[in-house]
């Protein structure tokens, strides 16, 4: 029966790994059979061996098996040290599990969303060629993690992910999904992006830790005086070169006031890395 069991799943792998080709769809942590198969054929007990022994490789493939067993917090801990040696592979994984979070088995190994940081791992992996994190770039972009939603930057990353390796047509069937809802200009422009990302020329999304416009950061008031102007800020006053601290939920956000005009305001929230400005309502 066991051997009935193995042949099934190696049959099944195979298959998998065609249609993978095929399709352009990551092998592991997205097929549960493909997964069954790496779990039942490593020898976990070397690959850690080598891993604290400073492997990135092994890192990332300890990584994985920690990830199949839902222990994502000790897994994100080993992409990590991975990344940290400039693995493209381990900076992808610890992206992509900021960008979204994970819900551990047990409690204590979920790990919270943190989109900024997210951006940036994956960023550093999609510069470094790797075609899923080219995909989480162009979906972060699409989706506005930790950043703001801009289809025209999403476009380029997401032609790069069926440029690179083999090309799979479910990332060309998305291509033309997001063509559909942008303007003719819009993928000119798209298109003009690609070609510097094609030359190294990489622009970085500007980070948002909350998305423009959020309404929970509001511009209540202005006060032009002679000596001081003062904007008020979710209730709290605040000069030029002030900073308050804005309690949201789940977090607080310190706020940074750059300079007041009549009716806008500019500012900088920490851990964004371009300000923005705050206008009242008419």
């Amino acid at each position: 029966m066991k051997t009935q069991t193995a042949n099934l799943l190696i049959r099944h792998g195979r298959l998998g790994f065609v249609l993978s080709l095929f399709l352009g769809i990551p092998l592991f942590g997205q097929n549960v059979v493909l997964d069954a198969v790496t779990r039942a054929t490593s020898d976990v007990a070397e690959i850690r061996r080598r891993a604290e022994g400073g492997d990135a490789a092994a890192q990332v493939r300890f990584g994985d098996i920690l990830t199949t067993h839902s222990r994502h917090a000790d897994a994100l801990q080993w992409y990590l040290k991975a990344a940290m040696q400039g693995n493209d592979a381990g900076e992808f994984h610890v992206g992509r599990t900021l960008l979204n979070g994970a819900y551990g088995n047990p409690s204590d190994q979920n790990v919270s969303a943190d989109p900024v940081q997210g951006l940036h791992w994956t960023f550093m992996s999609a510069t470094n060629h790797n075609r899923d994190a080219c995909w989480d770039m162009s979906n972060a972009l699409q989706r506005g993690l930790g950043t703001d939603v801009d289809l025209v930057a999403a476009y380029p990353w997401l032609e790069l992910n069926a440029e690179i390796g083999m090309r799979g047509y479910v990332s060309h069937l998305e291509l033309n999904e997001l063509a559909l809802k942008m303007s003719t200009a819009q993928v000119e422009r798209a298109e003009m992006l690609a070609a510097r990302f094609r030359a190294g020329v990489w622009d970085y999304p500007i980070t948002r830790i909350i998305a423009d416009g959020d309404g929970r950061v509001k511009l209540n008031g202005i006060t032009i005086g002679a000596n001081k102007s003062l904007a008020l800020i979710n209730g709290q006053a605040v000069a030029e070169g002030e900073s308050i601290n804005v309690h949201l939920k789940p977090r607080s956000l310190d706020v940074k006031c750059i300079k007041i005009e009549k009716d806008s305001v500019t500012i900088s929230i920490a851990g964004e890395n371009q300000p923005r400005t705050l206008r009242l309502k008419q």
